[in-house]
Order: C-alpha cells, then structure tokens, then sequence
C-alpha cells in the first residue's frame, strides 16, 4: 500500500511537470510560402548533359484548416513554379514537332535553357508542433499544375567564332499542357526542405517523351 502511494506522488509530480495539452484548436499558419530548387531530370535523350542546377521558383499562398484540437491540418491554395532544363541540346521545330537536337561541338554558348512554368493547385496534409521556440512541420500531398508558357533561350553563336546571338522562343509544341505529383515539405523554423516528384510525363511525340524530372530545394515560411 504505502508503495502504491509513493508511485501516485511520484507520477503525480512527474506529470506536474510537463507541459499542458493544448486543447484549443490551431491558428491558420504557413500560408505565404516560396520555394527554391533544382530540377533533376531522368530519361533524358542519350548524349544529352544537363547542369548540376537547374534552378527553379516555386510561390504558394495555401490556406490551412486545423482538424479539432489536433497538431494535424489540411490545407489547399494555389501558387506558381517555374520549371528548368539547363543543357547541350536546343529544342527545335523539326518536322512539325518540337524535340531536343545536340548544340555542335564548336560553338559557344553561356546560356541554353527550356523554361516550363505552371499555375499549381497544391492540396496537402499537414503536422506541426506548438508552444515551443521553434516550430517543426511536416507538409505532404499532390500538386496538380496548368502549363501557362513555354519557351527556350539560347545565348551564344551560331556559327564558330561568329558573334553571340540572344534567342527566344515562345510558344513551344510538344509540351504536355497538365501536370500532377507528389510534393512534400521538412523543417525546423521557418527554413524547410521541400521536394516534388513528377508522376505524369512532361512532353509528348518526340524524343523526350521518357523524360520527367523531381525537385529539391529550400522553402521559407513568410507567413
């Protein structure tokens, strides 16, 4: 008996201790979010080199629904990203479709690049902690995406040991116009890892038809 007594004031002190339950349901957070990241693209046509970094920006503004008094929520938004392909290869119009050609050897260039950019719908579950210093978060979910423009760019020569020449083409062919996947994000403050992982293919009828791409990169929190 008188050990039984000893455990209750024991475990009562022990749990005198720590912190109160937060019964009170979460305030709307993580709303205003920007991403930064490098595209890492597969199934590339063959002899085709890409950049370590291929950079890439990514705004969302989500908005967040607690579920009761929980740490978890479910939040939806819509936001913007800007997709790159950094490579040896210029994506040209050749018999009535677009599809990457190899730059010859003996020309120069500082800069040749495709540029996807889409209109997302991201839908997300969401975990956070409270009522410490520094809040930690896990975000995962889908992001569907509206293709809103294409182009390339090229800078460099056209001919060896000619003079540079600064190409832009809007309007590209061959570019699937939807796209869907996987999108996550991990962190401590306000500073957090993120990724997404395309699930559907980025171009169709030509020689990159294969090619898809995840992402990884920073997110910072504004608000």
């Amino acid at each position: 008996m008188k050990k039984t007594i000893v455990f209750v004031i024991l475990f009562s002190l022990a749990a005198g201790m720590l912190p109160a339950q937060d019964r009170t349901p979460m305030r709307p957070k993580d709303r205003l979010i920007i991403n930064l990241f490098s595209d890492i693209w597969s199934d590339l046509p063959q002899a085709m080199d890409t950049r370590t970094i291929n950079r890439g920006i990514g705004i969302d503004y989500i908005q967040e629904f607690p579920l009761g008094t929980s740490n978890f929520s479910f939040a939806a938004g819509l936001g913007f990203a800007s997709h790159n392909l950094y490579s040896n290869h210029w994506y040209e119009w050749v018999e009535n479709r677009h599809l990457f050609l190899e730059i010859p050897d003996n020309l120069d260039y500082s800069n040749n690049k495709i540029s996807l950019n889409y209109i997302n719908v991201p839908v997300e579950f969401r975990y956070r902690t409270r009522n410490i210093a520094r809040t930690f978060r896990i975000h995962a979910g889908v992001k569907a995406g509206l293709l809103v423009n294409a182009h390339s760019k090229y800078v460099g020569e056209l001919q060896p040991n000619g003079r540079d020449f600064k190409l832009k083409e809007g309007n590209l062919e061959n570019v699937e116009s939807f796209m869907l996947g996987f999108h996550g994000r991990i962190g401590l403050g306000r500073v957090n890892l993120n990724t997404f992982i395309a699930l559907t293919d980025i171009f169709e009828g030509n020689n990159a038809a294969e090619a898809s791409f995840m992402s990884v990169g920073l997110t910072f929190i504004v608000f």
